[in-house]
């Protein structure tokens, strides 16, 4: 090894060669890493949705339903299986095992759809709807202004959306709002019976006279002309004037009996931007895709679009991922800078000059674009998780070279030339320094072994770190080497303030070791004092989440009132949300969504909304979280809603995870649904009496109101009508039938068929319903009432299953779950007496969480005993090693109590930062101890060896405790606007690091002192 370090000292052209090609190949993957704003999130998650018009939801669940979660959760590696069943449509969702990809889960949900078709009625076609998460969505705009609805939505749908599309990185563009041009055809009930003609005369003619054929050939000089024959549909002219033929034989023209308007088809859903109604799209990119560039590419789309809007349109965007990212990125680049600013500052400072300082310091950016090219050639992107590595990497990649730039400085200021002290001083501390890398890596080492969402973290993270350590301990003990043997003075003679405090520090040190190795049992006792008052202390930890609050720069509203609340009532309703959250100085755009069209990705029923409210990017004074405050506030004044207030990000993030736009749920599981209503009513009166809930929804609370017409059959024999005629006619009567499409280049322009209400008539009236006119095989017009009874009932709006069981989930609103709430509702559930085959269980992120933790701990386990082995590999000894791993939960209970005093939650970024401190709180008590058992070998007694270890070493520990210190504290200190996923992790660290370093110089020479007497002994 000697020899290697001597070779690499005398050949700088070979390792100045190396090292570049390190740096190009980390700026090359820098170059080509996406930027993402968490790892690859693709949960294995596929939604699998059936049409079943008209069907009521028992039936649904029933028939389609039931039917397709038995198939589905017969699949391998399915983990849940979700359902809700409503008026006509039903909705399973499968949630597959992480160790299954996405495209895997797709082709396992399609194949099992095509051997569940034969047992759906017939007709019924499932597809895949939805899969993975929400979070590909990068942009949302709304377009408000400008012309006419249908014009708008035509050109959103049509021109901008497929220009959109050739953006790279875009997967799709969804579009909603606007109005669909739509040929009316209003029949006359009246004309109609005059001439024995029915509904379905209409529908047939219009089907037969809208299509074309092929004719064959025609063959004139040599050439070929194929012959097609065009019968098209186009105007409402050729509509008007298509041929009926009575039971009578007369012809007449469809428009003597119908009258034909150019119009719109018929919706039920509400989109605004701002109070205008307008058209939305939302633009997904592909799994892997660069979000930024994505986002960018997007907005230069559109600013080269513009033409294709008449003028007075505007277009305002509700949504932007890319913003919070790269304000995150920005923060998180001007904490890495600060910090490796201040690293150099200590450098200089304990070094006494600032050349070496500077020689140390340029280790880092060779690390850092190595590193990066590791991640870019293990397909890591560019994201929070993996840029908080690499600010943490600030403060730990030059801990090699500064031990290993400190012992050769050492060696130097022995009076050996540049050469042999680089040399020696290399080759004295390589193994220690090895050791104390490897350890750090042995601690993110069982993280391959993990799976599940806190792999999906943690992974990226220990990956990033491991290259990095063993990249700078490459760099340590080659590039460190080389530039201290040229340098003519390293500035180690000087008097500097750095020397006159370590040696201030160093007789103040000496005498604290000297006392208390005389009185160790008192040392030992105020040590376990101090840790039995840091455990209590932490009961002062209250919350618990997957990640830490981001402050993504908008605000997800959703609004719910009881089932059957009109629309005019949601719109007004929404309104005042709308017009309160305009007022708020920082809000920039708000997007009002209620209810959803049939067949698209959203499946919320009419009475519910959303409003995204986007703030302002710059100038704004408050954050999302005084915002939300402020809003909640407002909104206290509107009855008769339940309002949940989320971040898109998290509420997506909680949805896919869980199956719950919420972090917590309670959930009732069990046959009869009016059991199940009876113990949700109870369930939400100890929600509502917890002051940890608010905006308690209970989905069994209010049924959904329905008109059942339910026909006649034997007075359907009586006047010769059909059951299809009689429900055409009811269809007709408010929707219309459709009767064919016409289409126009991209345009689809659906022919609608209904029935012309009399003049004065009241649609609203059920006697209106009553008197629908349905004509009789005699010719003449009946009122519906004759052939069906018409009332009115109450039904469940929703069925829900979970995993085979039909259940009720009631979601709160609330910011984290503590230890304190979860035991409370625990206690008070169990209070609730309940039937046989029923039982209540907590639902959303927090069972989540709890696995997350249980994993966590195990890999915090198997890390420790890794961390164990390498040192026992070192030392050959089983003592020295359990006296190191003291620092460890010192390090955690540190961490632990920084949370507390800065009053921060338990989440994955907590996560990552006690899982570094396993791995970082043992490096300086190796190179302590075996300094001191290399003392000891030349003759010192143990207790002169581990005072002098203690001297010799006060230095270096100094150095690379403060540098990831003040690497780290710009991070910690610092509460911007934007996101702090890493704030948690830098406080954790910082907690422990300060803990386990005062442990270092205090109690681990004490514990070894014992150590060494018995082994005297």
């Amino acid at each position: 090894m000697k020899g290697l370090l001597a070779w690499v000292s005398r050949q700088p052209f070979l390792t100045g060669l190396a090292l570049a090609v390190l740096a190009f190949w980390g700026v090359y993957g820098a170059l080509h890493m996406p930027v993402d704003l968490f790892p690859n999130l693709n949960v294995p998650l596929v939604n699998v949705i059936t049409q079943v018009p008209g069907a009521a939801p028992q039936d649904v669940e029933l028939l389609v339903t039931r039917p397709m979660e038995d198939q589905l959760r017969g699949i391998q590696g399915v983990t849940r299986v979700a359902s809700s069943s409503f008026v006509g449509l039903s909705v399973v969702t499968a949630q597959f095992d992480w160790s299954i990809s996405l495209p895997q889960a797709r082709q396992l949900v399609t194949s099992a759809m095509a051997q569940a078709q034969s047992r759906l009625p017939r007709g019924t076609v499932p597809r895949v709807a939805m899969a993975g998460t929400a979070l590909q969505e990068v942009v949302r705009y709304v377009v408000v202004g400008g012309e006419d609805s249908v014009s708008l939505r035509r050109t959103v749908q049509y021109e901008l959306a497929s220009r959109l599309m050739g953006v790279p990185g875009v997967s799709s563009v969804d579009v909603l709002g606007g109005d669909q041009r739509a040929f009316v055809v209003h029949a006359k009930p009246g004309a109609l019976a005059a001439l024995h003609l029915t509904l379905q005369d209409l529908l047939l003619v219009l089907r037969a006279n809208n299509i074309t054929e092929e004719g064959g050939t025609l063959e004139r000089s040599s050439k070929e002309y194929l012959i097609r024959g065009d019968a098209r549909l186009e105007t409402p002219e050729d509509i008007r004037a298509l041929p009926l033929k009575t039971p009578d034989g007369q012809t007449v023209l469809l428009g003597s009996v119908a009258r034909v308007d150019d119009w719109r088809v018929p919706k039920h859903y509400v989109v605004e931007g701002n109070g205008v109604p307008g058209v939305a799209f939302s633009v997904l990119k592909q799994p892997g895709a660069d979000t930024l560039a994505v986002a960018r590419g997007v907005d230069s789309s559109l600013g080269e679009l513009k033409d294709l809007f008449p003028p007075g349109t505007v277009v305002l965007k509700v949504y932007d991922q890319s913003e919070m990212l790269g304000q995150a990125r920005s923060e998180i680049l001007h904490d890495l800078l600060l910090g490796a600013l201040l690293a150099v500052m200590v450098l200089s400072f304990f070094m006494g000059s600032l050349r070496p300082a500077l020689v140390v310091a340029a280790t880092l950016p060779l690390t850092l674009l190595a590193t990066m090219g590791f991640m870019a050639a293990f397909h890591q992107s560019f994201n929070m998780i993996t840029m908080s590595a690499l600010a943490l990497g600030v403060g730990m990649f030059v801990d090699d070279a500064i031990v290993v730039a400190e012992n050769v400085d050492r060696h130097r200021r022995l009076g050996k030339d540049g050469m042999q002290a680089s040399v020696d001083g290399a080759f004295e501390i390589a193994g220690p320094d090895a050791s104390g890398s490897f350890t750090v890596v042995a601690a993110f080492l069982p993280l391959v072994l993990i799976t599940g969402l806190a792999g999906v973290f943690l992974r990226p993270f220990g990956l990033t770190m491991s290259a990095g350590l063993l990249i700078s301990l490459f760099i340590s003990l080659t590039f460190i080497p080389l530039a201290f043997s040229r340098l003519k003075d390293t500035g180690g003679g000087s008097r500097g303030w750095g020397a006159r405090a370590l040696e201030h520090l160093n007789a103040s040190q000496q005498r604290a070791l000297a006392w208390a190795f005389e009185h160790r049992g008192r040392v030992l006792l105020g040590a376990g004092l101090a840790m039995a008052l840091a455990l209590l202390s932490l009961l002062g930890i209250k919350g618990a989440a997957l990640l830490p609050p981001i402050d993504e720069g908008a605000i997800l509203i959703e609004y719910r009132m009881p089932h059957g609340t009109a629309l005019p009532e949601m719109r007004r309703v929404g309104g005042l949300l709308t017009d309160k959250a305009l007022k708020e100085p920082d809000v920039e755009t708000v997007y009002l969504r209620i209810g959803a069209p049939a067949g698209s990705l959203v499946m919320d029923p009419i009475n519910r909304g959303e409003l995204l409210i986007k703030l302002r990017r710059k100038g704004r004074e408050h954050t999302v979280d005084q915002v939300m405050a402020s809003l909640r506030k407002s909104y206290s004044t509107i009855g008769g809603a339940v309002i949940l207030y989320h971040q898109p990000t998290q509420e997506n993030m909680d949805e896919s995870f869980s199956g719950l736009p919420a972090l917590f749920g309670v959930t009732i599981y069990g046959p009869d649904l009016e059991e199940l209503k009876t113990l949700a009513a109870r369930v939400e009166k100890i929600l509502e009496k917890d002051p940890d809930m608010g905006g308690v929804v209970n989905p069994t609370l209010y049924g959904a109101p329905e008109v059942i017409v339910r026909v006649k059959y034997p007075e359907l024999g009586l006047y010769g009508v059909t059951a299809a005629e009689v429900l055409d006619a009811v269809r007709a009567s408010r929707l219309g039938v459709e009767a064919t499409q016409i289409v126009r280049q991209r345009e689809v322009v659906r022919v609608l068929v209904r029935l012309d209400q009399a003049s004065g008539t009241d649609e609203t009236s059920l006697d209106a319903l009553a008197q629908v006119p349905v004509r009789s095989e005699a010719g003449g017009v009946i009122p519906l009432s004759k052939v069906a009874d018409i009332q009115v009932a109450y039904t469940p709006a929703t069925l829900t299953r979970l995993n085979g069981q039909r259940e009720v989930t009631l979601i709160a609103d609330l910011k984290g779950v503590g230890p304190g709430t979860v035991s409370r509702l625990s206690r008070a559930f169990k209070a609730v007496p309940l039937p046989k085959g029923y039982s209540i269980g907590l639902a959303g992120q927090y069972k989540v969480l709890l696995r997350t933790a249980a994993e966590v701990g195990m890999v915090i386990l198997m890390a420790v005993v890794l961390i164990y082995l390498v040192m026992l590999v070192q030392f050959r000894s089983f003592g020295e090693p359990l006296v190191i791993l003291m620092n460890v939960p010192v390090a955690l209970l540190g961490g632990l109590l920084a949370l507390v005093v800065t009053r921060q939650d338990l989440d994955v970024s907590v996560a990552m930062g006690m899982l570094t401190l396993v791995g970082i709180s043992v490096n300086n008590g190796i190179v302590l101890l075996e300094y001191a058992g290399r003392s000891a070998r030349t003759g010192l007694g143990k207790r002169e060896a581990l005072l002098h270890a203690a001297s010799v070493r006060l230095r270096p520990v100094l150095m690379t405790a403060l540098t990831t210190l003040f690497a780290l504290a710009p991070a910690a200190i610092t509460t911007p606007l934007g996101s702090r996923v890493f704030q948690p992790f830098a406080i954790t660290v910082l907690g422990g690091l300060f803990t386990c370093t005062l442990s270092t110089l205090l109690l681990v020479p004490v514990l070894a002192m014992g150590r060494f007497r018995r082994g005297e002994g």
